[in-house]
């Protein structure tokens, strides 16, 4: 599940493709509140399309990776620019129903490489408060400095392909993974060039292909008994069992992330 205009990120000349939920199963809104849709004007067009996902943390405040809002070659356009986003919260589909709001502020990490993905974690202020209820909730997010262990039981979910190279789903997906080992994921990255820093993590299925994120996944939660504790950042390919898909460790950036929503009301 994660994907961004079907850029790839090159890296020494490997392809890296952005991540999807493959192999998801339907769900609802309804289990999963606390997402949110990230929806993206390509071409200034007021032609709003689900792009990236992200995670509600207050009524004004929803965090995702900071590689959704950059400039874009293809496009000749800055995304980083509110005017080209909408969020959508509270719905099941990703081309209908919920609320939309309007971006105020997008923070990006000051630190985040268009390389490497580090630091790849961005704090978006809405210019309406969300109503919060049964279809729209505050997540959890893990504490500071927390570590998983690996083969803790995982969820992701989004709206991201369903398959390889195939379409997005309207309806929301989930799907199970597994905490993958921070050394044994670093020594699978080397192989294609890749940095995989302490502020990652990886999850995924090493045993089959196929379970991972992907296109349209980027920035949306991977949770652990219902704490977010990932966000999607970045994969080689998508379902790759020798690849697990990387995310953004969340308990790593819990000072910036207060520090973000204090400064950015």
């Amino acid at each position: 599940m994660t994907a961004t205009l079907n850029r790839r990120l090159v890296i020494f000349n490997a392809h890296y493709n952005f991540l999807r939920v493959l192999n998801g199963t339907p769900t609802t809104i309804q289990r999963y509140p606390v997402l949110a849709q990230l929806l993206l004007d390509v071409w200034g067009t007021q032609d709003y399309i689900q792009h990236c996902a992200g995670v509600i943390l207050t009524s004004r405040h929803v965090i995702s990776t900071a590689h959704c809002f950059q400039y874009n070659q293809d496009t000749g356009r800055n995304y980083s620019f509110p005017q080209y986003w909408r969020i959508r919260v509270g719905s099941t589909y990703r081309t209908r129903g919920g609320v939309l709001h309007k971006i105020k502020t997008i923070a990006t990490h000051y630190g985040f490489d268009r390389q490497y993905y580090t630091n790849d974690i961005a704090v978006v202020v809405v210019a309406k408060r969300f109503t919060i209820g049964n279809l729209v909730s505050q997540a959890t997010i893990i504490k500071p400095k927390s570590e998983l262990m690996p083969n803790s039981v995982c969820t992701l979910v989004g709206w991201g392909s369903t398959e390889k190279n195939g379409q997005q789903p309207d309806q929301l997906q989930r799907t199970m993974m597994f905490v993958i080992d921070q050394e044994d994921c670093k020594a699978r990255y080397q192989t294609v060039g890749a940095i995989i820093a302490d502020s990652m993590m990886c999850a995924g299925r090493t045993d089959i292909d196929g379970v991972d994120g992907c296109f349209g996944d980027s920035g949306g939660p991977l949770l652990y008994k219902g704490v977010v504790v990932g966000l999607v950042s970045f994969g080689y390919a998508c379902g790759l069992r020798y690849y697990p898909g990387v995310y953004t460790k969340v308990s790593h950036y819990t000072n910036w992330i207060i520090s973000t929503i204090s400064t950015n009301k």
